[in-house]
């Protein structure tokens, strides 16, 4: 797979877009492993408290993704809209997030 030689920097540091990738999969595994502790399948560490852990993980997910849409300089907002657009119609939802946003206002 080709890598683009684009870089973000986030904290100081220079971090290319195959390391964002890395960081994005590093992360989704965590969340993996919190969600097995919380099912039972692994045992907790002490007295965490699991949802304020995996709030803190899945804002790693969010961030490292949203970074690697920043250095592929692409519209995210948009593309999660049109997205969610389609699989509303595919999957017979009443309303999409964009109608839902416009209903909130």
């Amino acid at each position: 797979m080709f890598w683009k030689n684009t870089c973000v920097t986030t904290m100081g540091r220079q971090f290319p877009e195959q390391s964002l990738f890395m960081k994005l999969v590093e992360e989704i595994g965590e969340v993996a492993e919190l969600l097995n502790k919380r099912a039972g399948r692994k045992m907790m560490d002490g007295e965490e408290d699991s949802s304020a852990c995996l709030a803190e993980e899945l804002a790693d997910v969010i961030h490292y993704a949203v970074a690697l849409a920043a250095v592929n300089q692409l519209d995210l907002t948009k593309s999660i809209l049109e997205k969610d657009e389609r699989a509303s119609v595919k999957y017979g939802r009443e309303i999409n997030l964009l109608e839902f946003i416009e209903k909130r206002k």
